[in-house]
């Protein structure tokens, strides 16, 4: 391994790459594709499969160059170059994108990014991906945020909700665009619920007076904040409060109170919602919330994101 990292001899590499995988087509080609750069920061050998494994389910719908930073502790920085390629249904090209893994210690970060900046895909967008709980406790991380124009981050990997949240408004404060995996997992609980609120035999969301929403876990989990929130805002005249429930962390129903009567929405078996009460009874599939959906609708959005700015208060 190699003490320092090299984008001009990074770029050479990833140029060679291009050709020996045009070369390996036996003529057909490929077709180079790019429309950002994905920084993706692991924890660890095992997190950067994981990284790349995802990476190349979202290569289709979000072609990009993935620059994926390995944390390891030690003293030493390595790099090396890789390609994601699919072949589109019925086509005979190719449509190939670019990535390069770099090996280094949260302490050599500083170093890191200065070397990320010639590496980014020129005038696109960049999004700083960071998977585990480091970017939540090591400000060494603080060396790579500013290389985003957005930081996604995920705090299911970290306990304690209040902590989370300050961390996340305070990048916010500092001027940051920020996307949380833990409220983009709450989307199919959102939709059902606004499809329940478009059926015009419900009542008018003013005549509800309480919001209760059970978790597992003795103190509320980020998820349930997040869901409150989003619904304090959305009936401001009812009261929320949180209830713990068994079952595992997270969130496990919500029941929304009127004087017509309780209307409820809990967690069911085969990855589906339960919706019961006023004269409804049925089961409703979640979308998938596996990392690399999670990944493609946060991708789909790299402006703001009004409604998790509000949640967010």
């Amino acid at each position: 391994m190699t003490a320092t990292i090299e984008p001009e001899r990074i770029l050479r590499e990833m140029n060679q790459l291009w050709d020996q995988t045009g070369a390996d087509t036996g003529g057909a080609g490929v077709l180079r594709a790019c429309t950002m750069t994905l920084i993706v920061v692991a924890e660890n050998d095992e997190d950067a499969a994981l990284a790349r494994r995802t990476i190349g389910s979202i290569m289709h719908d979000h072609p990009s160059r993935a620059l994926v930073v390995k944390t390891q502790d030690g003293e030493d920085m390595s790099a090396r170059v890789f390609s994601e390629c699919w072949m589109p249904f019925g086509g005979q090209q190719q449509i190939c994108s670019e990535g390069v893994e770099l090996t280094s210690g949260p302490r050599h970060f500083a170093e890191v990014a200065r070397a990320l900046v010639p590496l980014r895909a020129p005038d696109l967008p960049t999004v700083v991906w960071c998977r585990g709980p480091g970017a939540f406790t090591l400000r060494a991380f603080d060396e790579l945020f500013p290389l985003a124009d957005k930081i996604i981050l995920d705090s299911s990997t970290i306990s304690g909700a209040s902590a989370a949240l300050a961390f996340i408004r305070s990048l916010r404060l500092r001027g940051y665009r920020i996307a949380d995996l833990e409220w983009t997992r709450l989307t199919g609980w959102r939709e059902v619920l606004s499809q329940v609120f478009d059926d015009q035999s419900m009542q008018a969301p003013n005549s509800i007076t309480s919001i209760r929403i059970a978790h597992g876990g003795q103190t509320p989990p980020i998820c349930a904040i997040y869901f409150g929130s989003w619904l304090g805002r959305a009936l401001p005249s009812a009261h929320v409060r949180f209830d713990t429930a068994e079952g595992d962390p997270g969130l496990r129903s919500v029941t929304l109170s009127s004087r017509e009567g309780d209307l409820s929405l809990s967690v069911s078996s085969g990855g589906c919602l339960a919706v019961t009460g006023l004269g409804r009874q049925y089961r409703t599939a979640l979308p998938p919330r596996d990392e690399a959906a999670l990944m493609r609708e946060e991708l789909k959005i790299l402006g703001s994101d009004s409604v998790y700015e509000r949640v967010l208060g």
